[in-house]
């Protein structure tokens, strides 16, 4: 047998498994069969409470009304009543006053005679002799006075019986009171208690067969898993270890490897013992190889001119991109322009086609379509790198009072204050128009991600050879990681986390055009945030003319464009 497991990897397996899943199931059977026997033994005591709360209603019933009358004289009358003789016949009838007491007893005998249950009265200071605590009850008395438990139970053997039993304390009422005098008799005081006894046989044969036949589904199952998998693993993994020893069979028949160097250990260590083997013959055609590396790099040079042709070839296709987008954005921003334009004659014209609110989105709509296809067209000309710029002599501190006024009706919507001083900075060269647009998609940005109520700081003044303005808000602020990526295209900072290239509302190209229009005029852009502590935008313009026709407007020669 050890030789066997010594050979066989299917056998080493299933053995472990075999005892890993036996490991598992048997502490799960002992916790189930500790569970379920704690789940009869919780019923069966559920079972005694509702028999000594249905004793005791009983007691408190008789008590309420002073006594019962039974058929008959009693064996021995209660010494607590006043008159515990028989009463006066009733329908020729003689009846005996009993007490709670005594009523509790006798319900216990006509219990115990039909083998149903039993339950007693008792008492440490006991009158009737048959109440007086056995071992249990004195225990549960002791218990009970002392605060240590409220209600006892245990299982207990009575020659070949078996028994549980239950005990739960009896308090004394106001009914109590009528017939027990002292100092040990007190209101809401412990009177004694009443003690169940529930045949437990039967219970404790139920617990035996559930127990039995929770042995052997929890054996079945250990089978059948082991089962299960030995079939798996014979069918996913041993049926290929077989096949590769088949393999290192035939392989032992070739020059390469010789069958004596594979007899030993079981088939894995076979299979490794090939592989070391194959390395060792292989490292002897390694040199056969370097020399077909010579002739495949010759190849690979070939390849890599090819690579090249084929990169120009995807530049001319990337320019062709650039143009056809170009193209697209001029085809849909003139029906969008004449859509426009007839929504705003519907609206002059007035009445019913005017007064409807559809037109009003349509035009808000319309405008935003317009706003987005003009950025793509501007970015388009900033990428193919043919952005015109109509220059002349720009007061910058004009064209930022202009942009706050247009943003006007946003600026309020939040109620957010612009703090803008103009300065004594003379004109600059440059398209006033596209430094326009870069203040406006900048102040934008700061109206969009300001809290409501909050500041906008606008500064510009001449650091050397450059006007810097500064567009500051009280915003979230941006991570220094993402300082560089906001001006790229299409991106957008994280939002919950993740990234994402587009929000709603933007097409995430505006802070790309703003670069692109600063570049262009020969200056700079940067931001200054951290988190918390808000975001500032500068823009920094030469205070000389940079593009070609500032340059030939400020020597007094007409541009290409017809700027003054």
């Amino acid at each position: 047998m050890r030789n066997l497991l010594k050979k066989r990897v299917s056998l080493k397996h299933l053995l472990i498994t075999a005892l890993t899943i036996a490991l598992v199931f048997i502490p799960l059977y002992f916790w189930l069969a500790t569970k379920q026997r704690a789940l009869i033994m919780a019923q069966v005591e559920k079972q005694a409470v509702i028999l000594h709360r249905q004793i005791v209603l009983t007691r408190q019933w008789v008590a309420d009304h002073s006594y019962v009358l039974i058929s008959g004289k009693a064996a021995q009358a209660s010494p607590k009543l006043v008159d515990p003789a028989p009463s006066d016949a009733i329908d020729g009838k003689a009846y005996t006053r009993i007490t709670p007491a005594g009523l509790t007893r006798r319900l216990s005998e006509y219990a115990a005679r039909n083998d149903l249950y039993a339950f007693n009265l008792t008492n440490f200071n006991a009158l009737n002799p048959s109440n007086v605590p056995d071992p249990f009850e004195a225990e549960a008395l002791e218990a009970f006075r002392s605060g240590q438990a409220e209600a006892l139970s245990r299982v207990e053997h009575r020659g070949a019986q078996r028994l549980f039993r239950y005990a739960a304390p009896l308090i004394i009422g106001e009914s109590c009171l009528t017939c027990h005098k002292g100092p040990q008799y007190r209101l809401g005081a412990i009177g004694g208690c009443i003690s169940v006894l529930i045949p437990f046989d039967e219970t404790y044969a139920a617990i035996r067969e559930e127990n039995l036949t929770l042995f052997y589904s929890m054996a079945g199952l250990t089978l059948g898993v082991i089962l299960i998998l030995y079939l798996a693993t014979q069918i996913f993994v041993f049926r290929p270890i077989k096949d590769i020893r088949r393999f290192t069979a035939r392989l032992g028949k070739t020059p390469l490897v010789s069958a004596a160097d594979l007899s030993e250990g079981d088939e894995l260590e076979r299979v490794a013992g090939l592989c070391y083997l194959m390395d060792e013959k292989l490292k002897d055609q390694h040199r056969d190889l370097e020399a077909r590396i010579a002739t495949a790099t010759e190849d690979l040079n070939n390849t890599n001119a090819q690579l090249a042709d084929a990169n120009r070839e995807l530049a001319q296709l990337n320019q062709a991109k650039t143009e056809f987008f170009s193209e697209i954005s001029h085809e849909l921003r003139t029906p969008l322009t004449s859509i426009k334009g007839a929504i705003d004659f519907l609206k002059r014209r007035g009445g019913a086609a005017g007064d409807t609110p559809y037109l009003g989105i349509i035009q808000r709509n319309t405008q935003t379509l317009i706003r987005t296809i003009s950025d793509f067209l501007d970015y388009s000309k900033i990428e193919a790198g043919r952005l015109e710029l109509s220059c002349e002599a720009v007061e910058l501190d004009s064209v930022a009072a202009e942009v706050v006024t247009n943003m006007g009706p946003n600026l309020e919507r939040k109620q957010l204050r612009v703090q803008f001083a103009p300065t004594e900075i003379g004109p600059i060269p440059g398209d006033r128009h596209r430094i326009g647009q870069v203040y406006s998609n900048l102040l934008a940005n700061a109206v969009k991600f300001s809290p409501a109520g909050g500041r906008i700081d606008i500064t510009i003044a001449q650091a050397g050879a450059e006007v810097v303005t500064r567009i500051e808000d009280q915003g979230p602020g941006i991570p220094a990681r993402h300082h560089e990526a906001i001006f790229r295209k299409f991106y957008q900072l994280p939002v919950d986390g993740e990234h994402t290239t587009l929000h709603a509302g933007s097409a995430g190209i505006g802070l790309a055009i703003c670069k692109g229009v600063v570049a262009a005029h020969g200056g700079r852009i940067w931001v200054e945030s951290e988190p918390g502590a808000g975001s500032c935008f500068c823009v920094a313009l030469p205070v000389e003319g940079h593009a070609a026709d500032c340059v030939e407007m400020l020597a007094g020669e007409p541009t290409e464009t017809g700027a003054p």
